[in-house]
């Protein structure tokens, strides 16, 4: 048995991590492109203890293990949130990565650990609770790109489907979607709208080095940008990651102009992205979160007004909600009383 980190041998760490996908069937989440794009949206990484655990000279386990330094605790997180949990290929394997990050987070301190499930994999619990988390599932939107395109269409919210025909009948409306040509065009246009958004929201610009990472998901065949133009000038730019099975809506930037905000783009603009994966044989499409019931939604798990109103649209686009096992582990006991007095907090001013 071995453990080899990422920043001990990126070489073979690399190689032994995309064989163990492949092996594995496992989902474009894992992929090594897209887990260097996680890791450049952080500028509170304190270090990268990533590894695979290699056994009889395979790779029976990968952990992807960033650690973040936040107001002077110190996580296992991406931003603070939740990242994708460790797989391994039996329970043996599983708890000796388990135990291994246990290990870790004494030697640095960590006060909280933050993992998630794939809601593309089968997974019938939380079997992050065996390892001393506690659950903090919420809920995610996913429609099933099988189904006929009138059973997708029907399923839609009934009003959609009259504003998804206003622009579809609109002959100054279109959509472009990124290929070998057009895909730098369609980037650069995405970067220039995201940073007016940072802007327009007081907020400092990502660095270069986050959206350089995000088109490379691109030349990776990890991701693909769908936009609409009007008049044949791009107005919205979506991204989506995915690999050839399944795909996720994953971040949006528009132009701001007033006169674009009362049109109803994002409806058509997701209406031909289903068309459009459906027409490339993927199975599933997921629509990430925000996807809450309430304000409160259960530990840990809280949603604004904005994130219920971005929820309720989803939810019209003829999707299932279902689970997204999440789960918090904390070494720090003050830092989970924090976690239990912001609930009593939410609960007090949400009744």
């Amino acid at each position: 048995m071995n453990i080899i980190f990422k920043k001990d041998d990126s070489k073979s760490f690399y190689i032994l991590w995309e064989k163990f996908l492949t092996q594995n069937s496992i989902d474009f989440n894992y992929s090594t492109p897209l887990i260097e794009y996680y890791l450049s949206t952080s500028d509170s990484i304190l270090i990268d203890k990533s590894f695979i655990l290699e056994v009889n000279n395979k790779c029976a386990g990968i952990c992807f293990l960033p650690l973040e330094k936040i107001n002077d605790t110190v996580s296992i997180s991406i931003l603070g949130s939740y990242i994708f949990a460790p797989l391994a290929d039996s329970s043996k394997n599983e708890k000796i990565i388990y135990d291994t990050i246990n290990t870790i987070s004494a030697k640095f301190n960590v006060g909280e650990v933050f993992f998630k499930l794939s809601s593309f994999r089968d997974n019938t619990y939380n079997y992050l609770l065996a390892y001393g988390f506690l659950d903090a599932t919420n809920h995610t939107c996913v429609l099933t790109l099988s189904n006929s395109k009138e059973t997708l269409w029907t399923n839609l919210r009934k009003r959609y489907k009259s504003l998804i025909n206003s622009l579809i009948k609109n002959d100054d409306f279109s959509i472009e979607v990124s290929d070998d040509k057009n895909s730098l065009n369609l980037h650069q246009q995405y970067v220039t709208f995201h940073k007016q958004h940072m802007i327009n929201a007081k907020k400092t610009p990502k660095n270069d080095l986050v959206y350089q990472t995000q088109f490379n998901l691109l030349t990776n065949n990890k991701a693909t940008i769908i936009a609409v133009k009007n008049n044949n000038i791009i107005i919205l730019v979506n991204y989506f990651f995915h690999d050839t099975l399944n795909v996720a809506y994953a971040s949006s930037a528009y132009d701001t102009n007033p006169i674009y905000q009362k049109l109803p783009l994002n409806h058509y603009l997701l209406w031909n992205a289903i068309l459009y994966f459906k027409s490339k044989k993927l199975n599933t499409m997921m629509f990430g979160q925000p996807c809450n019931f309430n304000a409160i939604d259960g530990f840990n798990n809280y949603a604004s007004d904005k994130e219920q109103s971005i929820s309720h649209f989803k939810k019209g686009m003829g999707v299932s909600v279902i689970e997204h096992m999440q789960g918090v582990k904390f070494f720090d006991k003050i830092l989970l009383i924090d976690k239990i007095n912001q609930f009593k907090e939410e609960v007090e001013n949400e009744l």
